[in-house]
């Protein structure tokens, strides 16, 4: 064969091997461990996709040092190397945002630019490393003999495996030193002669070591779990990958055999060809890899959709590189860079002169630095002060240091706060042109804002709110409020700020950074971000998403947790995007009054055949937190030989109304439930997941509740009673008494039941009972419990039902014990329960107890809700009147639509059974429980609402008839009239209360 032939033949064999080895790699975006296991000899092969990606850890930097063993490789080399997978990472990261905007992550953003000190990934750094490594151990190959060469690369390599058995585990960028070891075995082999005896004996032992590890790693790893499954102590995790390491030598023999047939082919290639494989890695270690791949669906084929998607990338990774050599380091900056690290002969060199010029850089931009560096420290001071004595309460019974915390967990949040006092110091530096003026007037504006949150935290239990702005026309009457001490302090503080900026300005000015058209384009971009805020909760918008990403992720849950975590500055900001529901399209004061109307002539309908008043009824909302009943868990078994947990409340369903509530939460949300219950409204009308306690409440002087029909109404709460902005809210509610732990009113009978922290469902009853037989007429009472609540670390001693419970949801051993302990404390609320009930029987009025489980405890993962919607959102409910109740015209029992109802239709069923008249609003929901099947939140976590028909199935809301579409309209503009839209409906007189 001629030479042109040969070479032809071996550019050929070079694309193929190229073509096929950028396949292989990008094969590992994918997860094929499930794939293989439905292959022939399935407890074998699904190790084969691990081994496929820790030979590649090894092979690539072989190749990578046969490739570069040519001659000593200037350091520059690792800056190309880095400088083109930053940009290969900003392109998939840009795509990923684009494709999937919920994936975005400031944390991830960080790896884009320093993906080798986040460990993005660890083949890329051990390359990086290699090449700054490549000129030493050129030199050092050189200068000794071959068999010296191979006795200490064989000693390594032994020496690596003996000191680790297997349990290295390369998944961060400092172990990609170790695959040096492995870029110098490349560079050793490509320029040794290697005989055909032991060619022959090293594809031998590379087959067998194949069979070795396909063999024994199944082996090792079975043995591994025998030994954890049966509970013996000491078992150690090398097992599993003991033979398979990336340090193991069997591993090494194999990709060594690889490498022996294929060097021909592999010492062809020039160094320009190999700068190909960065995109490749990047695109096969990349953190956001699986899910970006997995979210492209071309076809209805899984394992075809992975092929398309493996070519696409691979012709993508084709382009980019082609880009790289054509136009990257033609770029001013880039090239910049690169005849800097040319300029220089080693790393130390550049090293010492990248240090200097950073200094050089540092004194030049000092004041832009420290600037930014003291709206950081502005920022995390702000956070600090919303905590409780540098503690943050994360959940209801765990505090943490607030410093860990903050720095820890929240690090991007408070980077968004000084992006944001940045742009304030902009627009005042824009106004006054004066530095020290801007600054101290950010830093005043900063601090008295979250002092002033702080006050308000302290005296009502909720930060400042946007609606709340307004009330600095009565400063009149917030000063009392603030105290005499703290006033003095603060003009005090206002005359020493003054005097400072003044001295500052005058002995230590600082000239004008830049003309004014660039401070005016700062100014005006800062009043841009200052604009950001009116989509920070407009769900699916980019703006949403990115705000997401730093960490601002406000719950609207937690008003105390919130300020703590978010800070004041971003907490106020996202009350300002309020996406509650869709207005009407006919929504208007007229169309309220035509409702008013409507309702009202049903309303004298019903009341035709009532005769009770509700005012003169004695009602209690008992809202038992957690409480669902166990037997209807998931695939729950519960040992037939333990006692029934809730046999009394299981009773219940001869004696009074009794069903299934569905519930718009799961493991929280309780403040969601207890809204519904109140007002009649229902959480799936919102387009967006909010807490109302929180986000609509507040925006209203007065917020209409069952409580309106009575002349005394209260609450009882043996916890902490600020959760929810409750305090402010059930003033708001016009509640006459709120009894909570830090109240001025106190908390009888307080008891824990066990190592429980929480108040006993004993204690809930025994001070719902004093409020009870306090007042001689009528009364509503919004009585709540906290036993229940999560956590559930096995609080009871000797608990019967440990060990008890089984199922196929209740797979591990923590999640059955904190079941038994679940299932003890239900036990616990059923004796309360039945103690309360035979109170109240004895009790002469009228008593009629709607008693009813906000959500599911956060025992089973809420992965399960997709499999179980309806089951898993089931809380157990009962309205009961006592025996005076029913002698005096209320009924026993409900026997219709009581199978399935929602939280908002409480309020209809108690005044049925009761046999109370009904205002406008309450004929409205009775209308709505009668006609509809029970409304609730969108369980598939889609916007909008869903239908439960009596037997738990789903309806589709274009089957109801026109009647009751109607009705669902009626019903949707009511509550956007009292939520979103202007109160229509209170101006209405009667429409909500016969008061």
């Amino acid at each position: 064969m001629s030479e042109t032939n040969k070479k032809k033949t071996l550019n050929v064999l070079q694309i193929i091997c190229l073509i096929v080895a950028a396949f292989f790699i990008l094969v590992q975006m994918f997860s094929w461990g499930k794939t293989f296991g439905r292959l022939p000899l399935s407890t074998l092969m699904r190790y084969i996709p691990g081994l496929l990606g820790r030979s590649t850890m090894v092979l690539v930097p072989m190749v990578f040092g046969a490739v570069y063993s040519k001659k000593k490789v200037h350091p520059t080399e690792a800056f190309r190397f880095w400088m083109m997978a930053v940009v290969t990472l900003v392109v998939l990261y840009l795509v990923n945002f684009f494709k999937r905007p919920g994936s975005f992550n400031m944390w991830k953003l960080w790896g884009i630019f320093f993906p080798v000190l986040t460990s993005t990934s660890v083949l890329l750094a051990g390359l990086i490393f290699s090449m700054l490594a490549q000129p030493y151990i050129y030199e050092l190959q050189h200068r000794i003999t071959t068999k010296q060469n191979l006795m200490l690369l064989s000693v390594l390599t032994v020496v690596g495996f003996a000191t680790s058995a297997g349990t290295m585990i390369f998944n961060y960028s400092v172990y990609g030193v170790y695959l040096i070891l492995y870029f110098a075995w490349g560079m050793f082999l490509a320029n040794v002669k290697i005989p055909r005896k032991v060619f022959n004996w090293s594809i031998f032992a590379g087959i067998v070591s194949f069979f070795v590890m396909f063999i024994g790693v199944p082996g090792f790893n079975g043995v591994y779990w025998y030994q954890r499954l049966s509970g013996r102590s000491g078992v150690y995790s090398w097992a599993p990958k003991f033979l398979s390491n990336i340090t193991s030598p069997f591993l090494f023999l194999m990709v060594l055999a690889a490498f022996l047939i294929f060097r021909k082919v592999i010492v062809s290639y020039s160094a320009k060809e190999m700068r190909f494989f960065i995109p490749i890695i990047i695109f096969m270690d990349a953190p956001i890899i699986g899910g970006f791949v997995k979210s492209f669906r071309f076809t209805g084929s899984a394992g075809f959709n992975k092929f398309l998607m493996i070519i696409i990338m691979m012709i993508v990774a084709f382009g980019l590189y082609y880009l790289y050599q054509r136009y990257l380091f033609r770029i001013k900056p880039v090239k910049r860079a690169v005849d800097f690290f040319n300029k220089h002969n080693n790393l130390a060199e550049i090293v010492v002169d990248l240090w200097d010029n950073f200094t050089k850089w540092a004194v030049e931009n000092r004041v832009r630095l420290l600037t930014w560096g003291w709206f950081y420290v502005l920022s995390f001071a702000s956070f600090l002060i919303e905590s409780d004595n540098l503690r943050i309460q994360i959940t209801t019974a765990t505090d943490i240091n607030a410093v860990i915390f903050l720095l820890g967990t929240r690090f991007f949040a408070i980077i968004l706060t000084a992006i944001f006092l940045d742009a304030m110091f902009a627009i005042f530096y824009f106004i006054t042109t004066r530095y020290w003026i801007s600054t101290i007037l950010v830093s005043v504006i900063t601090i008295g804002w979250a002092i002033a949150n702080k006050i308000k935290l302290n005296l009502r239990g909720e930060p400042i709110y946007p609606t709340e702005i307004d009330e600095i026309v009565n400063w009149k009457t917030l000063l009392p409020m603030v105290g005499q001490k703290t006033v003095i302090m603060i003009a005090v503080a206002l005359v020493i700020v003054i005097a400072l900026t003044v001295f500052l300005e005058v002995k230590f000015p600082i000239k004008k950074k830049g003309s004014w058209k660039r401070r005016g384009i700062w100014a005006l971009l800062s009043l841009l971000l200052f604009m950001t805020p009116m989509r920070f909760n407009h769900d699916g918008g980019i703006i949403y998403h990115i705000n997401r990403g730093f960490d601002n992720n406000q719950s609207f849950r937690n008003p105390e947790r919130d300020i703590q975590i978010n800070g004041p500055l971003l907490n106020f900001l996202n009350y300002f995007d309020l996406q509650i529901m869709n207005k009407p399209a006919n929504y208007s004061q007229s169309t309220i009054k035509h409702l008013d109307d409507k309702y009202s002539k049903l309303a004298d309908q019903i009341n035709k055949t009532r005769k009770n008043t509700l005012k003169d009824q004695t009602i209690v909302y008992n809202l038992s937190e957690s409480f669902v009943d166990p037997y209807t868990f998931p695939t729950i078994k519960i040992d037939p030989k333990v006692p029934n947990p809730v046999k009394f409340i299981q009773s219940m369903k001869n004696r009074s109304t009794y069903g299934s509530m569905l519930s718009a939460g799961y493991g929280g949300g309780t403040a969601n439930m207890e809204w519904e219950t109140l007002t009649g409204f229902n959480m799936g009308m919102f387009t967006s997941t909010l807490t109302p306690y929180v986000q609509i409440v507040p925006n209203y002087d007065f917020y209409p509740t069952i409580g309106m029909d009575f002349s005394y109404k209260s609450a009882v709460h043996p916890f902490i009673g600020t959760y929810y902005s409750r305090v402010e809210d059930y003033k708001r509610f016009k509640f006459n008494k709120f009894v909570y732990d830090g109240s001025k009113y106190k908390i009888i009978d307080q008891k824990k039941l066990g190592k429980s922290t929480y108040n006993s469902d004993y204690t809930t009853y025994t001070n719902g009972l004093k409020q009870i037989n306090s007042m001689k007429g009528g009364q509503f009472i919004n009585l709540i419990s906290i036993q229940n609540h999560m956590p559930y670390n096995n609080w009871y001693p000797n608990n019967e039902y440990m060990g008890k419970v089984s199922g196929q949801l209740f797979n591990t051993a923590a999640v059955r014990e904190q079941m038994a302990t679940y299932i003890k404390g239900t036990q616990y609320t059923d004796k309360a329960v039945k103690q309360f009930i035979g109170k109240i029987d004895k009790i002469k009025k009228p008593i009629t107890v709607v008693f009813y489980g906000d959500h599911y405890p956060s025992i089973l993962s809420q992965n399960y809700t997709a499999k179980y919607p309806v089951q898993m959102h089931s809380t157990r409910y009962f309205i009961y009147s006592n025996k005076y109740a029913r002698d005096h015209g209320a009924k026993s029992k409900l026997t219709h639509n009581t199978n399935y109802v929602n939280t908002s239709d409480f309020t209809a069923m108690m005044l049925e059974q009761t046999n109370s008249k009904v205002t406008p609003y309450q004929a409205l929901l009775t209308e709505v429980h009668q006609k509809l099947p029970a409304i609730t939140i969108n369980f598939n976590g889609d916007k909008g609402f869903q239908l439960v028909d009596q037997k738990g199935h789903f309806v589709d809301p274009k089957k109801l008839t026109s009647e009751q579409q109607a009705l669902l309209n009626d019903y949707e503009m009511v509550q956007y009239d009292m939520t979103a839209g202007q109160a229509y409906g209170l101006k209405a007189k009667g429409f909500y209360s016969n008061n």
